[in-house]
């Protein structure tokens, strides 16, 4: 599972930063309720591409294992 955030500069953090708890409680609820609709017997990662773009370049982070199941 990956969720990806994008700013357009980093001023007031880094868009991993912006990933709340409750947030990351409606991430986690969904991919259980897919795993389970589905049946499958498979291990859930979740990470987070990060995306800071300023002028024409762009800055990105993928940070595996961002947060654990719970």
């Amino acid at each position: 599972m990956v969720e990806v955030k994008t700013r357009s500069t980093d001023y007031f953090g880094n868009p991993q930063d912006f990933i709340t708890p409750k947030k990351i409680k409606l991430i986690v609820s969904a991919m259980d309720h897919y795993v389970v609709e589905r049946d499958l017997d498979v291990e859930v990662r979740f990470d987070i591409i990060a995306i800071i773009h300023q002028k024409n370049a762009f800055k990105i982070e993928h940070l595996k294992e961002a947060f654990l199941y719970f």
